[in-house]
């Protein structure tokens, strides 16, 4: 690959230090998208009107959150949780989105570079970038779980209600290791279907025609990445949304023993809950 001139990394490279803390080129691409991405969504909801009077921009938008919370209506089991947690999933979703969508344009790589080393490289495509994110969605899991049920509820979810039955801190050990393992499951997959996807547009970018390079050859990869970042970002939001779901179905299931137990509800007032 050295020789035929294309640059293949699987890891950040460095751009610049700061005493001891070292500048990457997937660092300065994540701040990048992280601004260009809250730049958009700031906008658009500042642009955001009652119909008709919504651009198409915006609407654009709000199908995007639609969609999002769809998404997450199944771990959850209510339009109301899914909702109410969309903005944190939907962080997840869309700046992986974006980054791996970003990651196709012509100015990741070789194109622009500081001394031989590209100046962006996909925060997907770095395996501490992923992890980073992946550890952020595990720990922001037990923060809402705690939140939603309290400490007390969040332990059951791994010891049940007798954690002092050898079996259950047993099974209980295992759950609680089985969030680290999640750890290494979300970032490695992400990491390893961007980073393939960026070698694959390297290798088909450079082939050689005899009139010269091809670019033209990259565009069915082009199209085929197009596609794995959607479904990227969809594994992952549905994932960590599942966790979520899973670790507060004692509370759910407590609300639900509450709701059998309580008086008839008015019918009317049924039909008013169902619509909203």
């Amino acid at each position: 690959m050295a020789s035929g001139g294309i640059h293949v990394s699987l890891k950040a490279e460095p751009i610049h230090k700061f005493g001891g803390f070292v500048v990457t080129n997937s660092i300065i691409y994540g701040i990048l998208c992280a601004m260009l991405l809250g730049g958009i969504l700031l906008y658009a909801s500042k642009r955001t009107k009652v119909r008709p009077g919504a651009s198409k921009f915006t609407v654009v938008i709000e199908m995007v959150m639609e969609f999002i919370i769809n998404l997450l209506q199944g771990p959850f089991g209510s339009r109301e949780k899914a909702a109410k947690y969309a903005p944190y999933f939907g962080s997840f979703f869309l700046f992986i989105l974006f980054s791996n969508l970003m990651g196709i344009l012509p100015i990741v790589g070789p194109a622009i570079h500081v001394d031989g080393i590209p100046l962006f490289r996909p925060l997907t495509a770095d395996l501490n970038g992923t992890i980073a994110m992946s550890i952020t969605a595990i720990v922001l899991v037990q923060i809402l779980s705690i939140k939603e049920q309290g400490a007390k509820g969040h332990l059951k979810h791994y010891f049940s209600d007798k954690p002092w039955n050898p079996i259950n801190f047993f099974i209980g050990i295992l759950e609680v290791f089985g969030e680290a393992t999640r750890v290494l499951s979300l970032s490695l997959r992400l990491f390893l279907n961007t980073a393939v996807g960026e070698i694959l547009i390297a290798v088909f970018t450079s082939m050689i025609a005899p009139d010269g390079m091809t670019p033209i050859a990259v565009i069915p990869i082009w199209l085929f990445e197009m596609l794995v970042a959607g479904i990227q970002a969809y594994v992952f939001t549905i994932l960590t949304g599942t966790y979520l779901g899973l670790a507060i179905q004692h509370a759910d299931h407590g609300e639900d023993h509450d709701v059998h137990h309580s008086p008839a509800v008015p019918k009317t007032k049924v039909e008013s809950v169902a619509k909203v």
